[in-house]
């Protein structure tokens, strides 16, 4: 299933709403209108990638969550017709050449173009956060399972809603404990200018 070698993983926290886009590699010299720079960490390099994606979510039909071994997520995305065309040229015209995969318009993975691609299958080897699979999996079935794709809906939603919940709770803590220390400081700076004030009375 793996079309593509991932090559970097920047880290960088999920947004809404969930976009996976993968961008070929363009050339400085096709100028800011058409192409953006970017920074990959594996290799550490600059390179520039075309503004217009190759495939983006609209794309997509459906998809294959994976865990790695070192605990990181991926996905494989299978996209439609128009999408596996686009693609199936890519990848012809494209061979050695670096493909870098966007969600939410940070850098995922780069990618190493090394046969050509005629299934429609992308798989983005890394990159992905816990929310941001669940959110793939509340809008496409997953390959070979699509039957079940609404248990998988609904499983996904209920996930999301909790993870919703449960940082609402964090965040209402840490404000609370922030209003705590706070006061806190509050309360000892006027203890120590009380204190202040009662040496100044106590001087000769």
């Amino acid at each position: 299933m793996a079309a593509l070698l991932s090559l970097a993983l920047p880290a960088v926290r999920a947004a809404d709403p969930l976009t996976v886009r993968l961008h070929s590699e363009g050339l400085e010299t096709d100028g800011p209108s058409f192409v953006v720079p970017v920074d990959l960490s594996v290799p550490a390099k600059r390179v520039f990638i075309r503004k217009v994606p190759i495939i983006s979510e609209k794309d997509i039909k459906a998809i294959f969550p994976f865990s790695n071994a070192d605990g990181s997520l991926g996905c494989a995305l299978l996209v439609n017709a128009d999408g596996r065309q686009r693609v199936e040229e890519f990848s012809t015209s494209a061979r050695g050449e670096i493909a870098v995969a966007l969600i939410n318009g940070r850098i995922a993975a780069a990618m190493q173009v090394n046969r050509r691609i005629t299934d429609g299958i992308i798989n983005i080897a890394q990159g992905f956060k816990p929310e941001e699979i669940l959110v793939l999996q509340s809008l496409y079935p997953t390959i070979g399972k699509e039957k079940e794709f609404r248990s998988q809906k609904k499983k996904a939603l209920a996930s999301l809603a909790k993870a919703d919940s449960e940082r609402a709770r964090r965040e209402k803590e840490a404000r609370k404990d922030e209003r705590k220390k706070a006061a806190a400081e509050a309360a000892a700076e006027k203890e120590a200018a009380r204190q202040e004030k009662k040496q100044k009375s106590r001087a000769p």
